[in-house]
């Protein structure tokens, strides 16, 4: 399987929301909206989208959200790396793709300087706890949250 990951553009969009509806069941955001919110994204530095796809077709299988943030925590290394919104879709799944996405947004991470990849996944998300065991990620604190 050759796979192409790449920074997902504005144009991307509609993909980019069809991957994330689908990766709860849910009804895709309204595109308005979701031009708003990738604007803002695309304001704040070292933040994007990703897309991944199964060359030579053309349709995305896969997304995921790559933030690199400046920390005063470490001596010598002052910046880490935040994942969200890791997402394949489902007729994809179990194919290598989300292993492939998670090893670009290391090395992606490895080469901004960041010392870590940090990650947070919904408590209900079993398959996907299980998924990023088996790449060597640990469970490391507890992740909280307030609705405001």
């Amino acid at each position: 399987m050759t796979l192409m990951i790449r920074v997902a553009t504005l144009d991307d969009l509609p993909s980019l929301l069809n991957l994330h509806a689908e990766m709860d069941g849910e009804a895709a955001i309204a595109l308005e909206q979701g031009q708003k919110i990738f604007q803002q994204m695309s304001s704040i530095p070292d933040y994007h989208s990703y897309l991944a796809f199964r060359e030579p077709d053309p349709e995305a299988v896969g997304t995921f959200s790559l933030l690199f943030l400046p920390t005063l925590m470490h001596r010598g290394i002052h910046k880490f790396a935040l994942l969200d919104a890791v997402a394949v879709k489902a007729t994809h799944r179990s194919q290598g793709i989300g292993k492939a996405m998670m090893e670009s947004a290391l090395k992606l991470s490895a080469e901004a300087g960041c010392y870590k990849l940090m990650l947070s996944s919904n408590l209900k998300r079993d398959r996907a706890h299980a998924f990023y065991e088996s790449l060597g990620y640990k469970q490391h604190g507890w992740s909280f949250s307030l609705k405001v």
